[in-house]
């Protein structure tokens, strides 16, 4: 009995609690804080986002970010620092299935070319289709997830790098309680225009003091690769607001 009174937790939480599962689609309002260096150029980059999502029935969503994005960079042309950077948009996120302890969604996103200098964005308009896949192990206290993403710009600067790659996140979530979890979720990206394979080590540790409310501190690290997506460190803090829930 004791171990049914488990698994029942863990799925109330996975189901009505989590918006670190993927497949999980809730309306909510998020503030994060997210630092990055890079050794290689002696480099900081920050970025400070306001993302909402709003939920559409039982199985559609959409999500835009707005960065506001500061570059350590020095650069002779001397552009601007810090502003506003690409603002993308998740029009359409759809669950195409969701079980007792699995699901599969799949989404497509657009990231504008809106950076107020070309230190604060790619230069490019990119269309990132996703899919993702949860299975929920609630013996064990586990979600798992793989999520798939294919980046290619379409349009922009003519002057900047055409952009096409893939990233692969393998996602787990280990709970601790129905209101502290941990997250560990490697990452790699194969670049198809200069080569190669990078990787990034993130996990975020998450507290939910109220139903409505969520804090977490992500520490990350690069691995390996020259992709320019690897970082050697980052760090963010940030914080969700759930809306219309009790």
């Amino acid at each position: 009995m004791q171990a049914q009174n488990s698994s029942d937790t863990i799925k109330k939480q996975q189901s009505h609690a989590n918006a670190d599962d993927p497949s999980q689609f809730f309306t909510r309002i998020e503030v994060f804080n997210e630092l990055q260096r890079y050794d290689k150029k002696d480099v900081f980059l920050n970025q400070a986002v306001l993302r909402t999502v709003v939920q559409i029935g039982k199985r559609f969503t959409t999500r835009i970010d707005l960065p506001y994005v500061y570059n350590s960079f020095n650069s002779p042309a001397k552009p601007k620092k810090s502003g506003i950077g690409d603002v993308s948009f998740r029009l359409l996120g759809y669950k195409f299935f969701e079980g007792k302890t699995s699901a599969l969604t799949a989404s497509i996103e657009i990231s504008m070319n809106t950076a107020q200098s070309p230190l604060l964005g790619t230069g490019k308009n990119l269309l990132i289709p996703m899919l993702s896949y949860t299975r929920l192990l609630p013996a064990r206290k586990l979600l798992l997830s793989a999520v798939l993403q294919q980046a290619n710009s379409v349009s922009g600067d003519e002057t900047r790098n055409d952009i096409s790659f893939s990233k692969l996140q393998l996602i787990l979530i280990k709970y601790f309680s129905r209101k502290t979890w941990i997250v560990i979720a490697p990452e790699w990206f194969v670049d198809y225009v200069h080569g190669g394979i990078s990787m990034n080590l993130r996990s975020r540790l998450t507290y939910a003091p109220a139903p409505r409310i969520n804090f977490w501190i992500t520490p990350s690290a690069g691995m390996f690769g020259d992709f320019i997506g690897r970082y050697d460190w980052s760090t963010d803090i940030g914080g969700r607001y759930f809306l219309f829930r009790k």
